[in-house]
């Protein structure tokens, strides 16, 4: 981030009044409850002051489908003109396709997954998400790394800690307008 970028969020932040509601955009076919509800809150206004942030809260309490939910509203606000990354362990791959299927049907989701995932590299450009593992992410890296993304998102982001692992080098590279 440059200087004058810095100054103009730091004048933002100085104003802040709040974290604005942001309804789930048509075409979300769930219900969140107020704190699903709150973290869609959160990942807009990540998304609108340019910070990363972590989404976190007990397990099973519905962080994909917040997530689904954010990028669906980005979808349907027309800011989300290139793909976005969804990086997880292996076990979770069935239920973000899953999960994605059942609450954005909107969505072209693409799955780069097995042995004959680089037939489908062609497909990343029209998709609005693509799934992938973190093994893959390094096998792969040339071809996500020459992607643009939107949204790039980390589930079980453990796996990235060890900045001296591959995976972690690779996610650092990754170009996307949020994290």
């Amino acid at each position: 981030i440059g200087g004058e970028e810095l100054r103009r969020l730091g004048h933002r932040l100085r104003d802040f009044r709040g974290i604005e509601h942001r309804p789930p955009a048509p075409g979300f076919l769930a219900t969140l409850r107020p704190y699903q509800q709150d973290g869609l809150d959160w990942l807009q206004f990540l998304r609108e002051y340019g910070l990363a942030g972590i989404l976190a809260d007990d397990m099973g309490l519905g962080k994909t489908v917040q997530t689904l939910a954010h990028l669906q509203l980005e979808k349907a606000s027309g800011r989300a003109d290139r793909p976005s990354l969804v990086v997880a362990t292996t076990s979770l791959m069935a239920n973000w396709r899953n999960e994605a299927a059942q609450f954005t049907p909107d969505l072209k989701v693409l799955t780069l997954h097995g042995k004959d995932r680089a037939e489908r590299f062609g497909e990343i450009p029209a998709a609005d998400l693509v799934l992938t593992t973190y093994p893959l992410l390094v096998r792969d890296r040339e071809t996500l790394l020459a992607q643009d993304w939107h949204l790039l998102v980390m589930d079980e982001a453990q796996f990235i800690k060890n900045p001296k692992a591959q995976s972690h080098q690779v996610a650092r590279l990754l170009k996307s307008r949020h994290r």
